[in-house]
């Protein structure tokens, strides 16, 4: 039978997955699984280019935003590990320094952050000015950007810290450091850059809207439906269920992710091997543990 079965509709790559036993294939399923569609693959060229421009007196700078749920930090990941692939292809070696901004930001937490980044102690920021340590280490590594997530956390502080995050920002994307500042966060993270006009200036917005029945969205779930090991072929891209995903989501992708892993794994406990629309509506719940003993396939 395995023989002669159609896998087809699978990634070349995972098809050796349909081939495993019902448990295992529901494991491979919740796994974290990366699609690279036409917006996200947008933004991660404008952050290659950055990377690779030469450097200007007042950096460009992006900032990346979308609602929760929308993706933005498994973009943020992705985003790293291209940044960590040229960095080891180019010959300069440019280096770059990744973190997450603290819920409380103060100058106190940018020292903490970028010097766990770095490994080694910036110094002391004072009055927003970049310590000359970092300035030092930027140059000797070739620093060329700055990524920072949760940057919407800019909010959390008081009037006064705001002003010295936001001039300590400033400082970086100036001369002598002139690093890009590559910034994700929720919706409110425009807010957040936007207190400062020299700042705002610097930065591209770009936005991680929500789905809408397009062909955008038909493609992005042609992707993920290849990604997932059944042994028949579900066609998420037809109008009922883009749809019921849409309805049941309101376009937000992790919602939409969810209803579609589970979805998968209740047609494989069903015995179905494809995501049909009763699929998709038992998924509103998370399918109970599968303990059956099966090994097929082993």
């Amino acid at each position: 039978m395995k023989a002669t079965m159609n896998l087809e509709h699978i990634s070349p790559l995972r098809r050796k997955l349909a081939l495993l036993g019902d448990k295992d294939r529901i494991n491979c399923i919740y796994k974290d699984c990366w699609i690279n569609y036409s917006e996200v693959s947008s933004i991660r060229n404008a952050v290659r280019a950055v990377y690779e421009m030469p450097q200007k007196i007042q950096a460009q700078c992006i900032l990346i935003s979308g609602r929760p749920g929308m993706g933005k930090t498994s973009l943020f990941k992705k985003v790293e590990s291209d940044m960590e692939t040229l960095r080891k292809r180019n010959e300069d070696h440019r280096g770059y320094i990744s973190f997450t901004l603290s819920p409380d930001p103060t100058l106190r937490s940018f020292e903490d952050s970028i010097g766990d980044s770095l490994g080694v102690p910036i110094g002391k920021i004072r009055n927003g000015l970049v310590p000359e340590a970092l300035c030092r280490l930027a140059h000797l590594r070739r620093m060329r950007l700055v990524l920072i997530d949760e940057v919407h956390n800019l909010l959390n502080a008081g009037r006064s810290d705001q002003r010295k995050n936001l001039g300590f920002l400033r400082g970086l994307s100036s001369p002598p450091m002139s690093l890009s500042i590559i910034a994700f966060g929720v919706d409110d993270a425009a807010y957040a850059i936007s207190s400062d006009a020299q700042l705002e200036r610097r930065f591209q917005v770009y936005d991680l809207p929500r789905w809408k029945e397009n062909e955008s969205f038909r493609s992005f779930l042609a992707a993920y439906e290849s990604m997932l090991p059944l042994r028949k072929p579900s066609e998420l891209w037809r109008q009922e269920k883009v749809k019921m995903l849409l309805s049941a989501s309101e376009g937000i992708t992790d919602a939409i992710v969810k209803r579609i892993t589970r979805g998968a794994a209740w047609s494989i406990i069903d015995g179905k091997e494809e995501i049909d629309i009763e699929s998709l509506t038992k998924a509103a719940d998370i399918p109970p543990y599968f303990d059956r003993v099966n090994d097929e396939g082993r």
